[in-house]
């Protein structure tokens, strides 16, 4: 392996990651949103 296919890999892992964490974002964030009303209305 060399250093270059090394950096893409690396590349490629961090924006996977990048974009795993933002769909699990995306999921909470109505969940998140719905709680604050709740506790603002109670």
């Amino acid at each position: 392996m060399t250093g270059w296919t090394f950096f893409f890999i690396l590349i490629g892992v961090v924006f996977l990651t990048t974009q795993l964490f933002r769909v699990i974002d995306a999921i909470e964030r109505p969940v998140r949103h719905r709680s604050r009303r709740a506790a603002v209305r109670y």
